[in-house]
């Protein structure tokens, strides 16, 4: 081969290489941010596409198939149905578009949701929570109807987290029907025991004379402690309950104990109040903080459970001692007057006990002159006595406690009597010598 041949042919072979070189530049700059031919993106052909281009094809497809999926979310009688646009797929489409740049089939890591889940669900499980109400009780303070009662309302909630936890799944799966856990919220007071809780625990009650100012006073004073609620550990004061006995605050005239004798006074009758009260206290589990024994002895209650209050500092006080509140009625009507406690059930229970250690004579009766022979006041006994209280567990006596020793004077008799020297008159008509009697009687006469 001469040297003339031998240059043609390297210059066609360089002249080869510089086309090949420049078509090779030529296709690059030509097919530059376009997918390769060939390219799937998850089953979707973006051959020759811009990124721009194939993620608004594949996008659309995503779309498509969201709009063929729903999620039914079931709880209790309710229904809800969430479809596209809330339904939509979340992927790493940008991702996988941009390693795109082979013929190959590309997968999506792709994934349904619902837009705004956390708030989603929570306003579903907000939607359907019911709150529970507890029982409920009113004191009306009426005798034969003390208690008003409302029952109590379950109420129902979802899990919220195992809801979430199942919404999640039948997405992963593509959508499907979610039913949610329902749950009953317990109330935490139910009407059993709202009941318990206001059982009756004493009921005490004496007797008195009617028509009179005394009944009266003794109505006023059980007027103004009916009603009375008792918290755990607060303490009662009878004096503060009923205020002062005066005629401004409806109090009137009747016989007190004052010095040994019974005189007249404003608010007598009040003492039965407060001992019928005491004993209903000391029946129903109270403490007592303070109490005061008459200086003599009266006729509506045993020795030693009596209670006497006055304006100069003598005073009924007893403590809650239960478990619970403790609710008071007081009623006086008909010559009866009764004392009822409510509060929480037990099953302890009490009773008193009266002894009598020693009686005391009376001293010889005062003698006072008059025009007619009769009794002005009749004599009474005094004595010594001991109060106990018995506390008995399911019936059965677990202990016994003296509660106080008490001295009762006793009352000195008056009789009237004709003097000697003073002649009957008109001695010789038999109907002028019977004798005219008349006796009050010690009952009538008490605080």
């Amino acid at each position: 081969m001469d040297a003339s041949n031998a240059k043609r042919k390297i210059f066609w072979k360089i002249f080869a290489a510089a086309a090949v070189l420049a078509a090779a530049l030529f296709m690059c700059a030509f097919s530059a941010g376009r997918m390769p031919r060939g390219c799937m993106v998850d089953g979707v052909d973006v051959s020759g596409m811009t990124e721009a281009e194939a993620c608004a094809k594949v996008s659309r497809a995503l779309q498509e198939d969201a709009a063929s999926r729903e999620l039914i979310v079931e709880i209790g009688e309710r229904e809800y149905v969430f479809r596209a646009p809330e339904l939509y797929y979340r992927s790493d489409l940008l991702k996988v578009l941009k390693k795109a740049r082979r013929a190959g089939n590309y997968s999506l890591e792709k994934e349904l949701t619902l837009t705004d889940l956390d708030g989603t669900l929570r306003g579903i499980c907000d939607e359907f929570y019911s709150k529970s109400r507890d029982a409920r009780l009113k004191f009306t303070a009426e005798w034969e109807e003390p208690f008003v009662f409302t029952g109590e309302k379950k109420g129902t909630y979802a899990d919220g987290a195992r809801l979430k936890e199942d919404v999640l799944a039948a997405l992963k799966a593509g959508g499907g029907r979610v039913h949610a856990k329902v749950a009953e919220e317990t109330p935490r007071k139910t009407l059993d025991k709202i009941k318990e809780s206001c059982v009756k625990l004493s009921d005490f009650s004496t007797r008195y004379a009617q028509g009179c100012n005394r009944a009266d006073n003794i109505a006023l004073a059980a007027k103004k402690i009916n009603g009375k609620i008792l918290e755990k550990g607060e303490v009662f004061s009878f004096n503060e309950t009923v205020g002062a006995r005066t005629e401004a605050n409806g109090f009137k005239s009747a016989p007190v104990i004052q010095d040994g004798a019974f005189v007249a006074g404003t608010g007598g009758g009040v003492c039965q109040v407060s001992t019928t009260l005491y004993n209903a206290a000391l029946l129903s589990g109270m403490g007592i903080v303070e109490q005061h024994p008459h200086s003599l002895a009266v006729g509506y209650v045993e020795p030693s459970f009596d209670a006497m209050v006055s304006g100069t500092g003598c005073d009924l006080k007893f403590r809650n001692d239960t478990e619970g509140r403790v609710y008071i009625l007081a009623k006086a009507s008909g010559g009866n007057l009764c004392v009822r406690v409510y509060g929480h059930k037990t099953d302890v229970t009490y009773v008193r006990k009266s002894v009598v250690v020693e009686t005391i004579a009376p001293p010889e009766p005062e003698i006072r002159e008059g025009d007619s022979e009769c009794v002005l006041r009749a004599e009474k006994q005094g004595l010594r006595s001991e109060g106990y209280l018995i506390r008995r567990v399911a019936g059965k006596t677990v202990k016994t406690v003296r509660l106080r020793k008490d001295r009762y004077a006793p009352i000195q008799g008056i009789i009237q009597k004709i003097p000697q020297n003073l002649e009957p008159e008109n001695s010789s008509d038999v109907l002028h010598l019977v004798v005219k009697c008349g006796k009050i009687p010690c009952e009538n006469h008490v605080v």
